[in-house]
């Protein structure tokens, strides 16, 4: 006889809802610890105060979802490897829960409470008062807040064990940061191919154009908030970050700077209140001695004789401490680069093949000007090995007419150029002062007892 089974409707429905794919909500945890604003301070002060740090009422709370703290049972408040108490945090409940210390606290890493008074039950929590912490050393060097340090909450000892939390909950808590920040603007500057300037002066106009230019401004101040604009960086009091009035700052800018002589900061964008002075390399200015809490203008002036180079991709600007031991460095909002760019004519491409002459095999650059005026040629290299590009004038060009520009031609032009052999390449630009887009240009690469003219490539000699 067959046997005859009785399938209750609860479990019919079940059945239908794990077959329909239904979801169901994850059940929230009994006990959990936020963190709403991450303690975020100044690296370079935590090292000044010796790594002890006030920390802000409200930095961890812990909240019961189900279950209870019981009476006589253990909370405990664990900081990050390295930290100990230097004050002895209260935590204040939203019932009528009491915390009595039982053990750790001042000197320890952690402390232990005793739940006294009534037990926290569900939709009650509790929070950490201001407290001061000593031994922060890890946060003398910047931790961000995606990789703060936590800070954990356990309650153990209750008599009935799912009140009980199998591990510590752990939160991140400490982070710390550069310590100030800087707001960069680049400026727009053109340089004047036209003669007579030729390239060696800032401006649109022959008659007004200058050798001195505004570069960028800068603001350099207290860091407020962190790098992701989320929390507020603090000093070790637990007040707002703060740099010293009497600081100062060095400024780091990349870029291209060949013809720059000199390079100042100025009180006033005209360059005509100058508050200190930089240095000048071929890709880098240095300004040291820059003040913070104030609108400061970079600028930078020309030698007058060589060819200023444009800036098409503008310039990058790092911030380091000067006098100050209140920050390690900045962090650079870079608003606009800046470009400096030419006008009055332009750059074409020629090769990225022009090498030096070897076992009669020689290079030579044609350039040919289909304009009605004069065009004045100046060659921008840059050497395969690297470094900065070098410049140099290859003189003028007539109307209608063309030349051809033999490798050691280039090298003597061209200052510091050196393409001893075939071995050695260059790549080859012409910035062309006049109608450039009438100007074509072309490299040749000619064999033994070949020669290229003005007008056309002649083949190699018979034989």
């Amino acid at each position: 006889m067959r046997g005859v089974y009785t399938v209750g409707a609860s479990a019919i429905a079940l059945s239908a809802a794990l077959g329909s794919g239904a979801a169901f909500a994850a059940p929230l945890s009994p006990h959990t610890v936020s963190v709403p604003i991450i303690a975020d301070y100044n690296a370079a002060q935590v090292t000044t105060a010796g790594a002890i740090l006030t920390v802000p009422a409200g930095l961890a709370t812990y909240s019961v979802n189900s279950g209870t703290l019981e009476i006589n049972s253990r909370f405990t408040v664990t900081l990050p490897a390295g930290f100990s108490f230097s004050s002895q945090p209260a935590l204040t409940a939203t019932s009528g829960t009491t915390f009595a210390l039982a053990g750790g606290g001042i000197g320890s890493q952690s402390i232990t409470y005793t739940v006294g008074g009534t037990p926290l039950l569900p939709d009650n929590s509790a929070t950490l008062t201001s407290f001061a912490i000593q031994g922060a050393t890890a946060l003398e060097s910047p931790i961000p807040a995606a990789a703060a340090l936590p800070i954990s909450m356990q309650s153990t000892n209750n008599s009935q064990i799912d009140n009980n939390d199998a591990a510590p909950i752990s939160k991140p808590a400490f982070a710390s940061e550069p310590g100030a920040a800087a707001v960069f603007v680049g400026a727009i500057q053109f340089i004047d191919l036209t003669a007579p300037t030729l390239g060696t002066e800032f401006g649109t106009n022959p008659a007004t154009d200058t050798t001195t230019a505004v570069l960028s401004a800068i603001a350099i101040s207290a860091q407020l908030q962190d790098s992701t604009s989320t929390y507020p960086v603090l000093s070790p009091s637990g007040s707002l970050n703060t740099l010293a009035t009497t600081d100062t700052a060095t400024v780091t800018i990349s870029g291209l700077f060949n013809g720059i002589s000199a390079a100042f900061a100025s009180t006033t964008s005209d360059c005509k209140t100058p508050s200190a002075t930089g240095t000048v390399a071929p890709t880098q200015l240095t300004i040291p001695g820059v003040a913070l809490n104030a609108e400061v203008f970079f600028c930078v002036t020309g030698d007058g004789t060589s060819l200023l180079q444009q800036n098409p991709l503008g310039f990058n600007p790092t911030v380091t401490p000067g006098t100050s031991t209140d920050f390690l460095g900045g962090v650079v909002h870079n608003e606009f680069p800046g470009i400096w760019t030419y006008t009055g004519g332009g750059v074409i491409s020629v090769t990225n093949f022009f090498t030096g002459d070897d076992s009669g095999y020689s290079s030579l650059l044609r350039v040919n000007n289909a304009g009605a005026g004069t065009v004045n040629l100046f060659a921008l290299v840059q050497p395969d090995t690297g470094g900065v590009a070098l410049t140099g004038s290859l003189g003028s060009l007539g109307a209608g007419t063309g030349t051809v520009f033999t490798e050691p031609q280039i090298a003597a032009a061209v200052t510091g150029l050196d393409l001893a052999n075939s071995g050695q390449r260059a790549t080859i630009q012409l910035i062309i002062s006049g109608d450039f887009g009438n100007v074509a240009a072309s490299s040749f690469l000619v064999n033994p007892g070949g020669f290229v003219d003005n007008v056309g490539v002649l083949a190699e000699p018979p034989g």
